[in-house]
């Protein structure tokens, strides 16, 4: 059986926390550099792989536990840089000290939609409701009682769907839906990092919703269908020049409901996987959006995978992780734990993966279980290790730091 972090030890850590906010920051020793986990995926690809983050060497406990805002949904993950990083939506937004979990600083503003933000050197970018907001990472400064050299740039793109992608000097993102966005459809959007301009916008005919992959120049996009319930909806991967927003290809996944793709794809390898919700991952030429070949478990892959060293990681709604073969997808190893609906994330001590109902494992990458222990559910979102803990974001607005 998994130990628990119970209500009393979330209590007595949220006291903790508690203590740290008056005092502010505590001077502690920062997140090493190589561990840092800067947006969602952790990289431009989507590959959820530091191999250089170190998560808890045994069976963790809470170490502290942060207490705010409403939820953490599918895409939304703490990240981690000089501070931890909570996106709380309709609480605002945290800087958390990693070791004591204290708040360096926290915006309040109200319109952050509730999605992963991106660190881009000394700016976080996160959707806001008008758009896309960047801020200073470190809070800004203050001055005669005003917060100066905190707003660096606002861009009005309507309705923001999807964390933002970092890549290169460019930050990607899904915008808008039908009935919600102006025009007919949704977007892709790149704007350029330094100041917000909008590089280029293409057109799609539904939404995207999780942060688009990009390698090698191209952004793959994994497009939604607004009408679940009709027969024949399709989602579409779109393949997009970095540079100029051309059309490289784009590929239908299937004419059924199940093909609905609500988290992110990832690129590795040659080729794109795609989670499609309640159908199969599908796995496409990268150059060419051909099908290559698909996992299809009961109940579908909503959840983004996880791709490391010729692996890929996959958390299921049937309540397995499966590992297979990231060139041919033949299966590797399987484990049995809860419903998925967030995705699994790999360190340098493992694989790690959380289910619904809060379970918490962690494996090596040969499929032996290293530990497990449950948080407070639910829980719809990735672990991120770093600093030799684990960062857990829970439904009802709990962060968690173990270790």
């Amino acid at each position: 059986m998994p130990s628990t972090c119970s209500r009393r030890a979330f209590l007595a850590a949220a006291a903790t926390a508690s203590a740290a906010v008056t005092a502010g920051c505590t001077g502690s020793e920062p997140v090493p550099i190589d561990q840092r986990w800067p947006q969602f995926g952790f990289d431009a690809a989507n590959t959820a792989h530091n191999p250089d983050a170190a998560g808890p060497a045994e069976e963790p406990s809470a170490s502290w536990v942060h207490v705010g805002g409403s939820y953490y949904r599918n895409s939304t993950q703490p990240i981690v840089g000089d501070a931890v990083y909570a996106n709380t939506a309709y609480d605002g937004l945290y800087a958390l000290d990693p070791t004591d979990g204290g708040v360096r600083w926290h915006d309040s503003a109200d319109g952050y939609a509730p999605l992963t933000p991106a660190l881009a050197d000394d700016a976080l970018a996160l959707p806001y409701r008008v758009g896309l907001r960047a801020v200073a990472a470190d809070g800004g400064l203050r001055a005669f009682g005003r917060t100066v050299g905190y707003g660096r740039w606002l861009t009005d793109l309507d309705y923001p769907e999807s964390s933002p992608t970092v890549a290169d000097d460019a930050l990607v993102v899904g915008i808008g839906i039908s009935g919600h966005s102006s025009g007919d459809g949704g977007r892709v959007v790149a704007v350029e990092r330094e100041d917000g301009t909008v590089r280029w916008e293409f057109p799609v005919e539904t939404s995207v919703w999780a942060a688009p992959a990009v390698a090698d120049g191209v952004v793959y996009a994994a497009a939604r269908d607004d009408d679940q319930r009709d027969p024949g909806t399709q989602g579409t991967v779109h393949a997009i020049d970095l540079g100029d927003g051309a059309e490289v290809w784009s590929r239908r996944l299937g004419e059924s409901a199940r093909y609905n793709p609500v988290d992110a794809p990832v690129v590795g390898d040659g080729l794109v996987y795609v989670p499609t919700g309640t159908g199969p991952l599908v796995a496409l030429a990268a150059d060419s959006g051909e099908e290559v070949w698909r996992l299809a478990p009961p109940d579908g892959v909503q959840a983004s995978p996880a791709l490391a060293d010729g692996v890929l990681y996959v958390a299921c709604l049937d309540g397995r992780l499966r590992a297979v073969d990231a060139e041919t997808g033949q299966s590797e190893w399987t484990a049995a734990s809860e419903a998925f609906s967030g995705g699994p994330t790999v360190g340098e001590r493992g694989v790690y993966a959380v289910g619904g109902d809060g379970e918490l494992t962690s494996w090596t990458p040969g499929g032996r279980e290293r530990w497990r222990v449950r948080v407070d559910p639910p829980v719809s979102g990735s672990p991120v290790p770093a600093g030799g803990r684990v960062f857990v974001g829970t439904g009802d607005g709990l962060l968690y730091a173990l270790e």
